[in-house]
């Protein structure tokens, strides 16, 4: 049976785009949802100037757009799609073939980056299974984000890691002051070091979900995909929730070279994210994040893990986290775990399943405003985080946070 056979059975998609194989027998299949965003002939361009690889490269870029869609943006839309497909037929670029597909009139409820990108790496799937390639890998971009010399190298040479199955790709916001404005620019910095002081403060305690989760940085192989039940068609955050439920089920290699240079612009259009961060730094001249006291409380309580096998130690957990949890909630997932775990490795992998980022944001949000632990100012919390790694940062701290997290 072809592996993708089940997914489409279990899962709604759209309809194949494609009826024929691919000529050639593509090796990486990029993925781009593109709304209203010129800008896509940039990426493509930044794609087209990448170093040679040996292997066999499609992109297919999703031009789409919902019921609800303005006429002019739907108009524009078009004329972009008519560019790509113009490209396309000319065969314009030579490192990688060129697949536009024009999604319209997407329901409400459905329409979004999410669904934009499912609808495209779904069609990446059928193509990959149309040549039995399950490990055929799976490659998510943006219509506004450049990518470095050595993208495909760097990706080519990740995908020799057969064990990896996910993958995710360092970044670095694309800080162009021909093209943006120094404030725009200046607000995505502050953004920045956010992502960089989130992700470090996990690994204070060793969360082993401790990834970036960014929709242009990442990748999966084609089969790994279908069986996460592809990704959630969510008008926002649609990347972090696919990645996290990614990252407990399969291998992930993270490439740490920053390969890939998201746009930093203002934008209104998911509920998360760099344009929606990047607008509200703006508006009210300041970036609050989570207090560092409070990544404290749960690297005591995640430090326990191994004692709570055998031991009762409900008394040495922090009791902001206790308090949050409630004793009856906490017992019953002790006890689950406990009861169903063969090992001791099985026992503290489902403590992580059941205490995962999920629960970490929503804790995090409950007590962010408190008077206990009140939000700080982004470069406060960055520099509490960089000495705590024993590194002192009387400067900038952008170029220290983005070393420390490439190299961790």
């Amino acid at each position: 049976m072809n592996f993708a056979a089940h997914y489409f059975a279990r899962y709604k998609s759209l309809p194949s785009f494609f009826c024929e194989k691919p000529d050639e027998e593509p090796d990486i299949i990029v993925i781009i949802p593109c709304l209203d965003d010129e800008f896509i002939f940039n990426t493509l361009d930044s794609l087209e100037h990448t170093n040679h690889v040996p292997v066999k490269i499609e992109v297919i870029v999703n031009v789409n757009s919902g019921e609800r869609t303005l006429p002019e943006i739907v108009e524009r839309n078009r004329i972009i799609f008519d560019g790509l497909k113009q490209k396309a037929e000319t065969g314009f670029y030579r490192k990688f073939r060129l697949i536009p597909i024009l999604v319209e009139g997407t329901a409400k409820k459905k329409n979004g980056v999410g669904f934009a990108r499912k609808t495209a790496m779904d069609e990446a799937v059928r193509r990959f299974a149309s040549i039995n390639k399950p490990d055929g890998l799976i490659v998510s971009l943006d219509a506004d984000s450049l990518v470095a010399k050595s993208y495909f190298q760097e990706i080519a040479k990740a995908m020799e890691h057969r064990s990896a199955e996910c993958f995710t790709f360092q970044f670095q916001h694309n800080y162009d002051i021909s093209v943006y404005p120094e404030n725009v620019m200046a607000a995505c910095r502050l953004y920045e070091i956010y992502l960089r002081y989130y992700r470090l403060a996990l690994k204070t305690f060793g969360f082993p979900f401790a990834i970036h989760t960014i929709g242009s940085c990442f990748a999966i192989r084609a089969e790994a995909y279908t069986k996460l039940g592809g990704m959630p068609p969510k008008q926002g955050g649609e990347d972090f929730y696919f990645l996290q439920k990614a990252v407990k089920m399969h291998p992930v290699y993270e490439v740490r070279n920053p390969i890939v240079f998201p746009s930093p612009r203002v934008s209104n259009r998911v509920p998360f994210g760099t344009g929606p961060s990047v607008r509200n730094i703006l508006e009210k001249g300041e970036y609050l994040v989570y207090n560092f006291d409070l990544f404290g409380r749960l690297k005591v309580f995640y430090e326990l893990f191994p004692a709570m096998e055998r031991k009762d130690v409900k008394e040495q957990i922090p009791s902001v986290i206790s308090d949050y949890l409630g004793a009856d909630t906490f017992d019953a997932i002790l006890s689950e775990c406990r009861k169903y775990s063969s090992s001791s490795k099985a026992f503290i992998k489902r403590m992580y399943d059941n205490f995962d980022a999920f629960f970490i944001v929503k804790f995090l949000n409950t007590f962010n405003n408190s008077d206990i632990y009140p939000p700080v100012d982004v470069h406060e919390a960055g520099r509490i985080l960089l000495n705590y790694y024993g590194i002192k940062a009387p400067g900038d701290i952008y170029e220290e946070l983005m070393s420390l997290d490439i190299n961790s």
